[in-house]
């Protein structure tokens, strides 16, 4: 079911999973790894790239009409093909530890930096909404920590989980919260 402005009334479903994603991840990162931390971290935040991407790419081909679609679908892109090849890179040794760090410090900050583009330039005549520049930002300061802490198991561990938490739980008061029970939001933005 699609609103008069080309947005899909359940927008908010898609950004409560992929809250619940990043929250799930999150948690794992900060109570259930184990030595091989570092390995871990990659594979949790290229994950979520992966399938938030994919959310991404997805919403913003149902929605072509709305404004900032296009920014989804490069943004989605980015997420889901990148996170992807990162994954699939990383699991067969194709690209060392540090290597995938830097990549994956790089996928995160472009990945946030296109949603704060379209947070804030792309929106169309739609409001300006403070919650998907805060998870923007979150998503490229995990970036920034991602190029920072690349080889070092305990800061980026609970740094990464840390915020990929509060990612998630930002995302899950938003999705249920705002956009669920105003109806005007969509999933796009995030």
């Amino acid at each position: 079911m699609t609103r008069s402005d080309g947005k899909s009334a359940n927008a908010w479903l898609w950004t409560v999973i992929s809250g619940l994603i990043a929250l799930v991840l999150g948690l794992y990162l900060l109570l259930g790894a184990n030595s091989s931390a570092p390995l871990v971290v990659g594979y949790a935040l290229a994950g979520y790239l992966t399938v938030s991407g994919a959310i991404q790419t997805f919403s913003s081909i149902f929605n072509r009409n709305a404004p900032g679609s296009r920014t989804d679908r490069v943004r989605g892109l980015v997420g889901f093909v990148g996170g992807g090849v990162l994954v699939l890179l990383a699991y067969f040794d194709v690209l060392s530890p540090a290597a995938s760090y830097v990549v994956l410090a790089v996928l995160l900050t472009v990945y946030g930096a296109l949603g704060l583009f379209e947070a804030l330039f792309d929106r169309g005549p739609k409001t300006f909404r403070w919650m998907p520049l805060i998870i923007n930002l979150l998503l490229v300061a995990l970036g920034a920590l991602a190029f920072v802490f690349r080889a070092r198991e305990l800061n980026l561990l609970t740094w990464a989980g840390a915020l990929l938490s509060l990612i998630g739980l930002v995302l899950l008061i938003y999705g249920y919260f705002i956009q669920k029970r105003s109806g005007r939001a969509t999933a796009a933005g995030i």
